[in-house]
C-alpha cells in the first residue's frame, strides 16, 4: 500500500473495485454494505458531529477480542462483541486471535 497519491494508479483502482462489487452484489445485503462503504469514502474524516444523543447502557459482561489485520497493515485492536471487525487503518476484515469475557464490576 503506497503512502501518497504521487504515481499511485486510480484506473487500476476503481477496476478493482468494480470487479469485486459484480462479485458481490449478487448477495442483496453485501452489495448494499460494499456500496455504503465507497460512497461514505467521499467523506472520509470530513463529517460533522451530527450523532444523536444517548443514554449509554453498559451490560453486566461483554465479549472482547484480541484481532490482528493482514501482514502487510500489521495493525492490532481489541473488538467488542457486535463491534465491527473492519481494520480501522485500512479497511480489510480482521482475524479474531483470542476472545475473553468482562464482567462489569
Amino acid at each position: 500500500m503506497q503512502d501518497n497519491s504521487e504515481g499511485f494508479d486510480w484506473d487500476a483502482v476503481f477496476t478493482g473495485i468494480r470487479r469485486r462489487f459484480d462479485e458481490v452484489k449478487t448477495n442483496p445485503r453485501r452489495g448494499k454494505s460494499f456500496l455504503d462503504h465507497v460512497y461514505n469514502l467521499q467523506n472520509w474524516e470530513a463529517d460533522g458531529l451530527t450523532y444523536p444523543s444517548v443514554t449509554p447502557v453498559f451490560p453486566d459482561r461483554i465479549f472482547v477480542a484480541y484481532a490482528v489485520c493482514q501482514p502487510d497493515c500489521g495493525e492490532e485492536q481489541l473488538i467488542v462483541e457486535g463491534g465491527t471487525q473492519e481494520c480501522q487503518r485500512c479497511g480489510r476484515l480482521m482475524f479474531r486471535v483470542e476472545t475473553m469475557c468482562y464482567q462489569k464490576s
